[in-house]
């Protein structure tokens, strides 16, 4: 995160609170939206399918990402600025006017399921079909303690355009893996909300740290323990080999210390719980790849 910090930092003074409005100095972000996608690569796809719809998601992600964010900083600019860690993003701050960050972020959006062109018309459609998901998710933090459920629909959808687009539908498999990723993306954004939630009490932001206050950390315990055992599920439906059971322990354990870690009271260590989230990303693509290589062998 650092190393796109500063490139963001060394770009034109003129072009850097737009880069920052796509969040491109904070890729975390883009890595929690394009790893499940690879991670159902890794469950379906072949060697050279992999390699052209993993760019593709890739950039896919980068950019649906990026608008996705930026509408958030144009309808959240009122919270925004009650929150010490987001009052500086450029909307809050006044350094961008939300109409630029608006049409930047419709544009941006539109281009976004234009990139899966280079695979299919079908591949379209079905990204742009995950839209909306992302585009509601402002409003939810007004309504209910719980967004994070809605957000983590929307930052998985990648898994159900690749099994679309490879086996036809989700099934069995696919379903199961969706559900644990889904775990999983909610408890990384009920850590994230962690960070916030004094401020957003005051500031009228509702979450769920907002609402279970200390008791988050047995929430993030729950769909945590939930993710892992839906993930043993797809492998005995996916009939990974044995080397996916070591990888699937290795997940347990990372996400075991992000619940450690995460104290809601302590903004520093749930910042980095929720930092570690790509490497936890990256463990189970691992795992899926590890169990797919030892049943082909």
């Amino acid at each position: 995160m650092a190393r796109a910090a500063r490139w963001v930092g060394r770009a034109p003074a003129g072009v850097r609170p737009c880069l920052e409005a796509l969040r491109l100095d904070r890729p975390v972000g883009v890595w929690l939206l394009v790893l499940p996608g690879w991670i159902a690569l890794g469950a379906l796809a072949g060697a050279r399918d992999g390699v052209v719809l993993g760019l593709l998601l890739l950039v896919y992600g980068v950019l649906s990402r990026g608008a996705a964010c930026g509408l958030n900083d144009v309808l959240d600019a009122r919270f925004d600025v009650q929150v010490p860690r987001t009052a500086g993003r450029p909307v809050a701050s006044g350094r961008l006017r939300a109409g630029r960050v608006l049409a930047m972020s419709f544009a941006v959006g539109a281009v976004a399921p234009l990139v899966m062109a280079f695979w299919s018309l079908e591949a379209v459609l079905w990204a742009a079909a995950g839209a909306p998901l992302a585009a509601l998710y402002p409003y939810l933090k007004r309504i209910t303690h719980w967004p994070h459920v809605w957000l983590a629909f929307a930052m998985n959808w990648a898994v159900v355009v690749v099994y679309v687009l490879l086996a036809g539908g989700l099934g069995p498999e696919g379903w199961l893996l969706y559900g644990a990723l889904i775990c999983w993306a909610v408890g990384t954004d009920v850590i994230y909300a962690c960070q916030d939630r004094e401020a957003d009490v005051g500031a009228g932001v509702r979450s769920a740290p907002v609402l279970l206050g200390r008791r988050s950390r047995v929430l993030l315990g729950a769909v945590y323990a939930a993710g892992v055992a839906l993930l043993a599920g797809f492998g005995a439906v996916a009939g990974l080999g044995p080397l996916f059971w070591p990888g699937l322990g290795a997940v347990a354990v990372q996400l075991g210390w992000q619940v450690w870690r995460a104290d809601p009271d302590d903004v520093r260590a749930c910042a980095r719980a929720f930092g570690s989230n790509p490497l936890c990303g990256l463990l189970i693509l691992l795992a899926v790849l590890a169990g797919r290589i030892a049943t082909l062998g």
